[in-house]
């Protein structure tokens, strides 16, 4: 009679399940895993890993982005993506090198990051990220008004999850709920006092740059997911248009629209189709004085995901090196120095 073979899964009279086998290896797991196929991975399992094992195999995924793109989660320096107010910004001007270790001459990656557990946290940041870079993260660097002059602006990423508030509560919900405004202008308030009344409730405001009004001109039809861009289609009949009538004005209005086209509109149709509440929010009296260097935040262009993770990026006049700025330019980019119509 043939002997059958007894698998180190049974040893002990019990078959393992695929959980338990989950938890006995997830730290070699993690690292063999891509973000993406990681977050699948905790959405598939849902309910069936206990949350330590499922905070060790996000935060793995979360170190990818800290080593590989400088995403210092929670570290209040240049590369903190998890910060509603940034204290300084990194931008697109390489490398934030604040764990830099000299003596290795590498940069030092953490076991652990600061951030929240609760409310599976960690899952939904990771899932943000990965919405980040499939339709925001792409357009780094745009290129801006300033008076008659084109100059570069930044996005500088934010992932925020508001579950960071529950830590200063004695008691957690089972869910965030995204689609109450007042209870999420309530969390975001308990992190930065007056953001979230901000965020939802500001007054509606003429736009102060051509960024803002580009974005409040974009129209989605989400029937035929097309958009449109109505200051785009309405700019020659403006007064600004008309101050800066020239020869080359017809170039530019067709670079300008080509960079609508191009980085704005894209951008604001994904947004749209992935997040809730989106919107863009004029930085208030008090923000912009947050950051180092004298720089600048333009504006907040975010919404918020359904696992309840701010997702969106700030727009701010960084100086960047103009050597930098061909390599991170979004498509559709004017050319350097060129004068347009402010």
């Amino acid at each position: 009679m043939k002997k059958q073979r007894t698998t180190a899964a049974e040893v002990g009279g019990t078959s393992a399940s695929f959980p338990d086998i989950v938890t006995l290896v997830h730290t070699h797991l993690a690292p063999m895993l891509k973000p993406q196929d990681t977050y699948n991975f905790l959405v598939s399992c849902t309910g069936s890993l206990n949350q330590g094992v499922r905070d060790g195999i996000a935060t793995k995924a979360l170190l990818y982005y800290y080593k590989y793109d400088s995403a210092h989660f929670g570290l209040k320096c240049g590369g903190d993506w998890h910060q509603l107010i940034p204290v300084c910004i990194q931008g697109a001007r390489g490398r934030c090198a604040c764990n830099w270790d000299d003596k290795n001459r590498e940069d030092s990656i953490p076991e652990d990051l600061p951030l929240p557990k609760v409310l599976d946290a960690r899952t939904q940041l990771l899932g943000a990220m990965c919405l980040l870079y499939e339709g925001i993260r792409p357009f780094r660097v745009v290129q801006m008004y300033r008076g008659s002059t084109c100059v570069p602006a930044t996005m500088q990423p934010v992932v925020f999850s508001l579950a960071e508030a529950y830590r200063k509560e004695e008691e957690t919900p089972t869910l965030i709920d995204t689609d109450d405004v007042e209870e999420l202008a309530r969390l975001m308030n308990a992190v930065e006092p007056g953001f979230g009344t901000h965020f939802f409730f500001a007054s509606d405001e003429e736009p102060a740059n051509v960024l803002e009004a580009h974005w409040k001109g974009i129209q989605f039809d989400e029937g035929s997911g097309t958009t449109t861009c109505e200051f785009c289609e309405n700019y020659e009949q403006t007064r600004r248009s008309r101050r800066y009538c020239h020869r080359g004005a017809a170039v530019l209005l067709q670079m300008m629209r080509l960079h609508c086209a191009a980085v704005y509109q894209p951008m604001k149709r994904f947004m749209l189709q992935h997040l809730k509440h989106v919107r863009y929010v004029r930085p208030p009296r008090g923000w912009d004085t947050r950051t180092a260097n004298g720089m600048r935040l333009m504006g907040l262009i975010a919404g918020i995901t359904s696992g309840g993770v701010l997702c969106g990026v700030y727009v701010t006049s960084v100086g960047i090196p103009r050597q930098w700025i061909k390599n991170h330019l979004a498509p559709g980019h004017f050319t350097t120095g060129t004068k347009v119509a402010a």
